[in-house]
Order: C-alpha cells, then sequence, then structure tokens
C-alpha cells in the first residue's frame, strides 16, 4: 500500500474530509490530494504534521503490506483497533481470542492425545472444557 493509500485510509478511519485534514494539519489542501494520488512525495516535516493529525505513527504512514514485516503490519492494525469505540475493540478482542481458540482445538484435534498436545494460547481451561 502506498504512502497516499496510507494518508487516505487513516484520513477516513478519522472521518475526515482532505479539507479537513489540510486545515488540521496546516497543510494545503492541493497538497492533500496530491499525496493521496501519490502525485508527490511528502517532506519530512509534512509527515510530522500529518502524523500528529492523523494520530499515527511513521509505521502507520509509511508502511507498505507488500514489503513490510508481519510485525510492522500487525502493529499497525493495532494502531487502527485502539481508535475505534470500545465496543467494537471488545468485538475484535472476542474475534481474536475465538480464533486462537480455534487453532488450539484443531491442534488437539489433529494430535489425537493429551500429551501430544501443543502449547495452547488464550483461554487454555475454557478451550479443553
Amino acid at each position: 500500500m502506498s504512502i497516499g493509500n496510507n494518508i487516505k485510509r487513516l484520513r477516513r478511519d478519522k472521518g475526515l474530509t482532505q479539507g479537513e485534514l489540510a486545515k488540521e494539519s496546516k497543510l494545503g489542501l492541493n497538497l492533500i490530494s496530491r499525496l493521496e494520488r501519490d502525485a508527490t512525495d511528502p517532506k519530512l516535516s509534512s509527515l510530522y504534521k500529518l502524523m500528529n493529525s492523523l494520530e499515527c505513527t511513521a509505521d502507520a504512514l509509511l508502511s507498505d503490506e507488500g514489503i513490510s514485516s508481519m510485525p510492522t503490519l500487525l502493529k499497525t492494525q493495532f494502531e487502527r483497533i485502539m481508535v475505534l469505540p470500545e465496543e467494537d475493540q471488545r468485538v475484535i478482542i472476542k474475534l481474536i481470542d475465538n480464533y486462537s481458540k480455534a487453532i488450539a482445538y484443531d491442534s488437539i484435534t489433529k494430535d489425537s492425545g493429551f500429551f501430544k498436545m501443543k502449547p495452547i494460547m488464550g483461554k487454555t481451561e475454557k478451550v479443553l472444557k
């Protein structure tokens, strides 16, 4: 994902228009538009203004899914989750927990034996019941 796509996604995540982001970041509307279209590269000072206005890290602005490491991608996604309403955060936590339990259950049933169990992440007591 390009820096332009990242800016657009982060801006939309915050519910801002290009004009609102321009005003909040003290950057020109034309610059915001050109950045989102990847028609220009931002100056370092512009990146700082965008990070402050979008309340994000440099990783969130600069990460490219095609070449970024998995920890960087996860960090970026969790930053996005942090700005969601608490109710939505709880849904995501439950989703991750249930996925971890499903993976653990799958490993138990494939190995068919108590002593062959792999370590289970998450709420072990509930998985084994």
